[in-house]
């Protein structure tokens, strides 16, 4: 009987698999930065922080869409 989890074909190396840890040990980094700033930083640099924020976790999700998608 066939297992049709199984691929039959090899996994293709694209620019996301091939720098999926450096792009996540960045947005890690960018991440505790963010943070820090956040609850170190004045009234401005807490707005900029935020929307900074904001779109470190847009990113995730559109890096984990592309990821799957096999970009």
């Amino acid at each position: 009987m066939t297992n049709l989890n199984d691929a039959d074909r090899p996994a293709v190396k694209t620019w996301m698999t091939a720098y999926r840890i450096p792009i996540a040990a960045g947005t890690g980094l960018l991440a505790l930065l963010c943070f820090w700033a956040l609850f170190d930083g004045g009234t401005a640099e807490k707005w900029v922080v935020g929307m900074g924020l904001a779109l470190l976790i847009t990113w995730v999700f559109v890096f984990q869409a592309l990821y799957r998608r096999g970009y």
